[in-house]
């Protein structure tokens, strides 16, 4: 009798197989990307500079929080490459390098005012911020 050989399976075009290992990496960097979006803070840095780029201080000023702080979630947002930034003699000004980072808090937005009741006054609040993003 002769044994039958089992033909490969065929592989999708553009499909890679990946290690556990590189499977890991890759969802340690998502997971790093989105915990971008997890303080109330960095998402208000973030919606000040959606429409323009800002100078420090006109972030300070959006946000009501402190120059300290600002600064320390502009750096966080600027290692990750979310935003650019550019220095004009004292000051320093930050813009959106990631327009698909602020899509993906759009969406989010979205989806949780959906969620929230029409007389909420948050669902509101956050439709319009998704308006003008």
């Amino acid at each position: 009798m002769s044994e039958k050989i089992k033909p490969k399976p065929k592989r999708r075009p553009g499909r890679v197989r990946r290690s556990s290992d590189d499977l890991e990496r890759v969802f340690a960097s998502v997971a790093r990307y989105f915990s971008l979006l997890s303080d109330p803070t960095r998402l208000k840095v973030l919606h000040s500079i959606c429409q323009a780029e800002q100078s420090v201080t006109a972030i300070v000023a959006a946000t009501g929080a402190t120059q300290t702080t600002v600064s320390r979630h502009l750096g966080l947002l600027h290692q990750a490459g979310v935003v650019s930034r550019r220095r004009e003699r004292s000051l320093v000004y930050y813009r959106v390098a990631d327009p698909m980072f602020v899509d993906i808090c759009r969406s989010v937005c979205l989806q949780i005012a959906g969620r929230i009741d029409e007389r909420t006054p948050l669902r509101n609040e956050l439709l319009e911020f998704a308006a003008q993003h």
